[in-house]
């Protein structure tokens, strides 16, 4: 009776290590999701021009540039933007803000507010802003991330 017991306790022993081993984590805990900021920040190449309810892809247009997303906080971004005549390299929309506030909006875009007014949307990797020619005919420069 006294191996039996001898025998059953070292087992005993080698079950519990065996079940330490295996009920440890393996690492594949899920990273946090990036902030609202983080996740818009970036370098948008300039791809379309909506204007008189056409749009015209950039290769269609006389228009290059860029628009800059920086993030200064989670719920904070700096824009940039400079969009050029490729002719004349004149400027036809450089400009920029600080401070500009991030919010998601119920469709699942991101709006970009600055002194309480959207300033500009993002839909997946694409930013569009909303303005206005000299010559008062609206328009939308779209970029690409």
């Amino acid at each position: 009776m006294k191996t039996r017991l001898a025998f059953r306790f070292p087992a005993f022993l080698v079950v519990l290590f065996i079940a330490s081993l295996t009920s440890c984590k393996k690492g594949n805990e899920v990273a946090p999701a990036p902030d609202l900021a983080a996740r818009v920040a970036g370098t948008y190449t300039y791809s379309e021009l909506t204007t008189g309810g056409k749009t015209y892809p950039a290769s269609d247009t006389n228009l290059k540039g860029t628009i800059t997303l920086g993030r200064q906080t989670a719920t904070t971004v700096s824009i940039q933007l400079a969009i050029i005549n490729k002719t004349t390299n004149e400027t036809f929309a450089d400009d920029a803000a600080e401070g500009v506030s991030v919010t998601e909006a119920s469709n699942g875009n991101v709006e970009l507010r600055y002194q309480g007014n959207v300033i500009a949307k993002v839909n997946g990797s694409k930013v569009s802003i909303e303005g206005e020619d000299e010559a008062g005919t609206s328009f939308t420069l779209t970029a690409t991330k």
